[in-house]
């Protein structure tokens, strides 16, 4: 199975989930998240927003990671491959999150959800076509 449709979601789901992932980590690559961006990306997994704290905590954490192997990138061909492995791995951690909001259109879903492409397309629409490009030796192409 596709690891980036673990969940069986419809094609447009899936495709939506790796436009939304792929302009999350070229925030990163563009530097820190500010804090519209990282608001965008603290989507908890439970209705009543009691998550909103592991949320937060856990997109400090995919940042820290994927900025952990940026700060120390040089333009060099030792430097370029533990570059490219932590943009690989943030790629695939922010799917999976962006994933688990797919799921929440079915399981936990609140009155004020306003639901999964609303969701997905606002980190998208912020992202605009600039996301896609980023500077410096850790921002090549994802």
């Amino acid at each position: 199975m596709d690891e980036t449709n673990i969940y069986n979601h419809r094609p447009d789901d899936v495709k939506l989930v790796q436009e939304a992932a792929a302009v999350a980590v070229s925030w990163v690559l563009g530097g820190e998240l500010t804090r519209q961006q990282s608001d965008l990306l603290q989507i908890g997994y439970h209705a009543n927003g009691h998550d909103a704290m592991g949320a937060a905590v856990r997109v400090m954490r995919w940042e820290r990671a994927l900025r952990g192997v940026l700060d120390g990138a040089t333009d060099s061909e030792e430097s370029r491959r533990p570059v490219a492995a932590a943009k690989d791995m943030a790629l695939r951690e922010m799917r999976l999150h962006l994933h688990h909001v797919v799921e929440m259109d079915w399981w936990f879903r609140s009155q004020d959800w306003p639901g999964c492409h609303v969701v997905l397309r606002r980190i998208v629409a912020a992202g605009g076509p600039e996301a896609q490009e980023a500077p410096g030796p850790a921002g090549a192409a994802l």
